[in-house]
């Protein structure tokens, strides 16, 4: 387990962490992994690209965005790997999804993309990194099979990397050691409590 128990500094050594727990995800029995980053002014498509460079090292990886425009940005910011970038529907529709032996990372998913991403994630049978998903939808009604069907299929998804400020304190976990809840005083953020599963708001709050 972790011992050293502090954040990063900065964005780069954040993205160091992020790659500590990229390395050792790829041996693990699950498949469908979330890398989750969440604070203000970061440049996804730039995240992905340094997820994508990890992990092309030694394997064939794809990366799909929900929508036309923001694939065709992505080709356009990185030519040399322009065939490597699809939409979740084009994917779907390709013989890539087909190639067990390959990783894939999905930009920033949201509740209204649930359906093409839910089909993808299903037929493709290769390694599967999630940059930043989102599946909760509140108009959603409870208990309603849809929302039961979004419960299900999140449970399919094990975090490796998350980092994020909160009131009073920021959240941390770098697979495969456990969740870090540290505390902000005179901005400085001083470890406080690890957790084997992540915490909720309620037992958060608690601990701070």
């Amino acid at each position: 387990m972790r011992t050293n128990y502090k954040l990063p500094k900065d964005l780069n050594e954040s993205l160091k962490n992020m790659e500590e727990a990229i390395i050792p995800s790829l041996l693990d029995s699950n498949r469908r992994f979330t890398i989750e980053l969440k604070f203000e002014g970061l440049k996804y498509n730039k995240i992905g690209i340094t997820i994508y460079k990890i992990l092309a090292r030694k394997n064939n990886v794809f990366i799909t965005f929900a929508d036309q425009g923001s694939a065709s940005l992505a080709q356009r910011d990185y030519p040399d790997i322009k065939d490597k970038i699809f939409t979740f529907s084009s994917f779907i529709e390709s013989n890539n999804i087909k190639n067990n032996d390959s990783v894939m990372i999905s930009m920033l998913p949201q509740p209204c993309d649930f359906d093409s991403f839910e089909e993808m994630s299903e037929n493709y049978q290769g390694i599967h990194y999630s940059l930043n998903p989102k599946f909760e939808d509140l108009n959603i009604g409870i208990g309603s099979v849809i929302r039961e069907r979004r419960k299900t299929f999140v449970k399919k998804w094990n975090n490796i990397y998350f980092l994020q400020p909160i009131n009073k304190g920021a959240l941390m976990h770098i697979f495969p050691n456990n969740w870090l809840l540290f505390k902000e005083e005179n901005k400085k953020y001083f470890f406080k409590k690890e957790f084997e599963y992540k915490p909720d708001n309620e037992t958060i709050f608690v601990n701070l």
